[in-house]
């Protein structure tokens, strides 16, 4: 491994696009065989091996082609506690039913939802409410 320190973002650039130049000539790639996997320009291949600034979108389209994108993702690693970890903390709330609402009745005293019990407009409101039977008026 080089023991490089990039003393700018500009040397860190030029280090960056000559590591993929090289990885593009091991692997007999041209500039635009690269730009066509990638889905950008052929340009923006030159600009990244020029150590010029580009799009991250552009950069990470590139990484993926050349199958170096995991790679790249593990500089930082996810440092964000498992959902294990999360439940034995006690951040993690334990999950409840759902439970459906009751019946209601509408302003004339109907219950909703064709509901066995049935109250008339003409019946006292004291009445007890009586459920309907098939039949019942023979």
């Amino acid at each position: 491994m080089n023991a490089y320190s990039a003393q700018t973002d500009e040397s860190a650039l030029t280090l960056l696009g000559k590591r993929l130049a090289a990885f593009r000539i091991r692997n007999n790639w041209t500039q635009a065989q690269l730009a066509e996997q990638s889905g950008v320009s052929k340009g923006t291949v030159e600009r990244i091996e020029r150590g010029d600034s580009v799009q991250v979108v552009n950069f990470i389209k590139v990484l993926r082609a050349c199958g170096m994108l995991e790679s790249f993702l593990s500089i930082f690693p996810d440092d964000s506690p498992s959902p294990m970890q999360l439940l034995l903390m006690g951040k993690v709330k334990s999950r409840k039913r759902v439970r459906t609402p009751l019946k209601s009745t509408n302003a004339a005293g109907f219950l909703a939802d064709n509901a066995a019990e049935y109250n008339t407009d003409n019946q006292a409101s004291d009445a007890p409410k009586t459920p309907w039977v098939w039949d019942e008026d023979k």
